[in-house]
């Protein structure tokens, strides 16, 4: 019996590791922001629609999936619209955006899901001649409509309808082009060390989508 718990429990401490990175550096984040004033606030700010979608995974965010290692693939697929404005911008390369989803799951898990996040953007790169690029990390609440069929069925510990929400996402557009982008996002949820629900795990979506600028 201790044999057969090893390999869940070395499951449940690659997932809490990675939930360590998303939080720790959100709040670092934060506090800068809070130290110094944005710049010309109000001026820029934009709202924006984004539409993604992507299969489910069960693999470790910071050991395989970001290492793009041993990443597996369960049968469902999540279809997510949203709605987002930047509210702050801190310099010229950053900015605060407040965002909204609803998501569909297809195949082994058939849910609705809402999220909400607060998003962090560096808008600036050296290639941004040659490819407009930008790096996000977004950090909320995500919940289901009913309990998640897969999450419930992968985790020892089961899932809950509330988690917390991550995002991380690349965007890429045309310099000629400053209205639509190609988007790639890691969709997380996750129960962060058990806070929620006593969720120790946590469930990933490899997504690609666009965002269109609406202003």
């Amino acid at each position: 019996p201790i044999a057969s718990r090893a390999p869940r429990d070395r499951h449940y401490t690659r997932h809490q590791r990675s939930l360590a990175i998303g939080p720790a550096v959100f709040a670092m984040l934060c506090l800068v922001s809070l130290c110094f004033p944005g710049y010309a606030q109000g001026a820029g700010d934009y709202s924006y629609l984004v539409a993604y979608a992507g299969p489910y995974s069960d693999s470790s965010l910071a050991e395989d999936i970001l290492t793009l290692q041993d990443i597996k693939f369960e049968d469902a697929y999540l279809a997510t619209v949203g709605y987002g404005r930047v509210f702050r911008r801190p310099s010229e390369r950053r900015q605060w955006e407040l965002e909204g989803q609803l998501g569909k799951w297809f195949g082994d898990q058939t849910n609705l899901e809402l999220n909400a996040a607060v998003n962090h953007r560096w808008t600036a790169f050296p290639w941004d001649r040659l490819i407009d690029t930008s790096l996000a990390l977004g950090n909320g609440l995500s919940l289901a409509s009913s309990t998640p069929e897969l999450e419930e069925k992968l985790e020892e510990d089961g899932t809950a309808r509330l988690l917390y929400y991550l995002n991380l996402e690349a965007t890429f557009s045309p310099p000629v082009s400053d209205r639509w982008a190609i988007i790639i996002r890691i969709h997380h949820r996750s129960g962060v060390f058990g806070l929620f629900g006593g969720v120790k795990g946590g469930s990933n979506t490899l997504s690609l989508g666009v965002k269109f600028n609406l202003d």
